[in-house]
């Protein structure tokens, strides 16, 4: 037993010592790499993290292919302005988003939150409703160099389409109390309505 012990101090520091100096090599030998997060998008989206994983995703990287995949046709998507609830459906949320990201040269945006439950007008409990605070910034064009904010809450209503995969049918925006928020961000990407 002595002897083991005896072994076990004689070694164990230059063990030690070996992994700290390899880690201080490879750190060394590659010090401008920049951080590159290995994320990709889940297809099939068989889970609804995975549906919000994809959106916040779609964002980081403007991408509007993956965006638009996060809906379906019957997508609606609610805010309220001047005391009235007001929303638009799937094609409009693609011509912002088609607009939006042509324009824009970076985001930033962080969903928190893990909450998830039952909807309440779905007695089935088959339809999720996934509250996330959110912060938003888009940068528009290479010379903002401080981006446009958006603070708030967004209620993501999901549901399974016939496939059993998961998409967004219903999402409602509730900006913090006196900040814009994501609807306000969008907005300032709609088309104006034609006057002829």
């Amino acid at each position: 037993m002595k002897m083991i012990i005896n072994f076990y101090r004689q070694y164990s520091s230059r063990v030690v010592c070996l992994v700290v100096v390899t880690i201080s090599i490879l750190i060394a030998c590659n010090p401008t790499e920049p951080y590159s997060p290995s994320w990709s998008y889940y297809h099939p989206v068989e889970s609804v993290l995975m549906l919000i994983d994809n959106l916040e995703l779609s964002y980081h990287y403007i991408n509007l292919n993956e965006y638009i995949l996060c809906f379906r046709d019957d997508f609606v998507f609610y805010y309220e302005s001047s005391g009235d609830t007001l929303s638009w459906g799937f094609d409009t949320e693609q011509e912002i988003h088609q607009s939006m990201f042509n324009q824009i040269d970076e985001v930033w945006l962080t969903l928190l939150g893990y909450d998830q439950y039952p909807w309440s007008g779905d007695t089935t409990g088959a339809t999720l409703v996934l509250p996330r605070d959110y912060y938003l910034r888009v940068f528009i064009g290479p010379d903002d160099t401080t981006g446009t904010p958006a603070y708030g809450t967004a209620n993501f209503i999901c549901r399974q389409d016939s496939m059993e995969e998961w998409y967004v049918w219903q999402w409602w925006d509730y900006p913090d109390p006196g900040e814009d928020g994501w609807s306000d961000i969008k907005l300032l990407f709609m088309t104006p309505p034609s006057t002829h």
